[in-house]
């Protein structure tokens, strides 16, 4: 269930002093993400770019990080709704990302490149690899080195990579601390905050996923799949059937996903609220291509087959039991 505004503020505090616990976290993921937030000073890209820092902020480290015009000792006094916290936050982090852009400084400059949460965004990189991101999805790229003596992009979410051969310049996608390298060649990875898996797809060429914590490398070739385990830490390799690449024409594919990060995904989607139980939906996973049409028709085909149904109360989703 959406939390109300007493309730946003206690979980606000508990992030803030690094004691919130992961269904905490979880809650804040899913409010962030089902804001909608205008704003006709800066661009949808770049409010884009702000709500999912934001995103990072919360999932990745244990406390949050304030900004210059919003500290924690003040919080209270400044932010009258939770409403207007996240409005403040996003513009706050906007405006850094505006103020900051041309200043000339010794850090590196990074290019950003976000989807909106409800597009899907296809770019050409400076080497002319074409990369497609999937709605909500970003990249980055430290821009004076990209294309140097390698080229090396993050990626957060989905995207679909189709890369120009360059033996002398590996091209290099960073997410968490996988590592997936090649030379050129057409490949797909998803890397969605909150999700339980990390999942690179090679549909031709082939590929070298590090895991940089091990040190270790797993190659893949065409028609592979690798699934990372966020939680275990643990690799495998299965095959796939369908066209893992198909999304960039507004289809939703599945290839063995864990059916509760279909149901997240579905919600983002479609900009609707999905309440479960997480011990309902373990250890069953979905595998589809849907050209997605109405909400109720997705969950109705996806659930269908897991003996499950929905029902909805007061604008929430409910899955359970049928």
């Amino acid at each position: 269930m959406e939390p109300n505004q007493h309730q946003l503020n206690l979980l606000l505090e508990r992030i803030y002093s690094g004691t919130a616990n992961e269904q905490e976290k979880e809650i804040i993921r899913n409010w962030i993400i089902s804001m909608d937030i205008h704003d006709t000073s800066v661009t949808a890209e770049t409010l884009q770019v702000a709500k999912l820092e934001m995103l990072d902020r919360i999932l990745t480290t244990n406390t949050v990080v304030t900004t210059p015009t919003l500290r924690s000792n003040g919080f209270r006094k400044v932010l009258r709704t939770w409403k207007a916290a996240a409005a403040v936050l996003v513009l706050a982090i906007a405006s850094w990302f505006l103020l900051n852009k041309n200043k000339p400084s010794k850090d590196p400059v990074y290019t950003t490149i976000a989807a909106t949460q409800r597009n899907i965004k296809h770019i050409e990189l400076p080497d002319g690899s074409q990369v497609w991101l999937n709605a909500g999805s970003r990249l980055e790229y430290i821009q004076d080195q990209f294309n140097k003596d390698k080229r090396c992009v993050k990626l957060t979410g989905e995207g679909f990579f189709s890369i120009t051969p360059d033996e002398a310049r590996p091209f290099i996608v960073s997410s968490d601390h996988i590592e997936t390298q090649v030379l050129g060649t057409t490949f797909n990875i998803e890397t969605y905050p909150g999700e339980t898996e990390i999942r690179i797809a090679l549909v031709q060429g082939s590929v070298a996923v590090k895991d940089t914590h091990t040190n270790s490398y797993t190659v893949l070739h065409p028609n592979e799949m690798l699934r990372y385990s966020r939680v275990s830490g643990q690799t495998g390799v299965v095959g796939f059937s369908n066209k893992v690449g198909d999304w960039v024409n507004g289809h939703m594919i599945f290839e063995e996903l864990p059916l509760g990060d279909v149901l997240d995904r579905i919600a983002y989607r479609f900009g609707i609220s999905i309440q479960y139980d997480k011990a309902l939906v373990m250890n069953k996973r979905v595998t589809g291509n849907i050209n997605p049409d109405k909400w109720q028709t997705v969950l109705d085909d996806i659930l269908f087959i897991h003996k499950l149904r929905y029902t909805t109360q007061n604008g929430i989703v409910y899955i359970s039991k049928r």
